[in-house]
């Protein structure tokens, strides 16, 4: 008399070679995935916005620190001088993004929820201030700070170089609080700096990327 064997049930086998493999090509498709919607990101003409936002940023950090040793304590010049710098900001965006640039990616998404979360957060912070009574000095610090966290955000999702803006205005928010009176001079220059270098950096890319005949592919 033959034995045979009979499979008993919820006993699981090894994974055999195939699923193996299965599992690493689908990892590297993911990992195309998100590499090609980050390089498409590259392709929606952030390098020049980034270029003209150094300017627009510095200006206005340059001018608060000027509103500030003329005496204003009143927040109104400085929302004033602000609300241009942001309507200029936006207008270069939609000015700049009208161009055909390619698909709107996950990564764009990410990089409008970073900036508006910022932004929407140095107003609070501002409005705090000022109902705080505090002086429009001891703002400037705290800034920086969320000008860290917001490269932070950027590092972890376009890769490790943003980081050092991160570092960059972690150093700043310590220099603001030791030399006060140049405080918004200082975050003038490194905002002005950071952008002016990523958006070279983000431009030269595209460039790069158009050469080659990439165009953007919707993920």
């Amino acid at each position: 008399m033959r034995m045979r064997m009979i499979p008993v049930r919820g006993l699981s086998s090894p994974p055999s070679t195939m699923d193996r493999e299965q599992a690493v090509e689908a990892l590297e498709l993911l990992r195309r995935v998100v590499g090609q919607a980050r390089d498409d990101t590259t392709l929606q003409n952030w390098g020049v916005i980034w270029m003209v936002h150094a300017f627009t940023n510095a200006t206005g950090f340059v001018l608060t620190n000027v509103l500030f040793w003329r005496g204003y304590q009143s927040p109104w010049p400085y929302a004033l001088l602000w609300t241009i710098v942001l309507a200029i900001n936006m207008s270069a965006i939609f000015v700049l993004k009208a161009q055909p640039a390619g698909a709107w990616t996950f990564f764009e998404s990410m990089i409008w929820l970073i900036w508006m979360t910022f932004i929407g957060a140095v107003i609070l912070t501002g409005v705090v201030n000022h109902v705080s009574g505090f002086r429009v000095l001891q703002l400037g610090p705290i800034i920086a700070v969320l000008s860290a966290s917001a490269f932070s955000m950027m590092g972890g999702m376009m890769g490790r170089r943003w980081f050092i803006g991160t570092g960059l205005f972690a150093l700043v928010a310590v220099a603001m609080a030791a030399f006060p009176q140049w405080q918004f001079v200082l975050l003038g220059l490194s905002w002005g700096l950071v952008q002016l270098v990523a958006g070279i950096v983000l431009h030269r890319e595209r460039l790069r990327r158009l050469a080659a005949g990439s165009t953007a592919r919707l993920v």
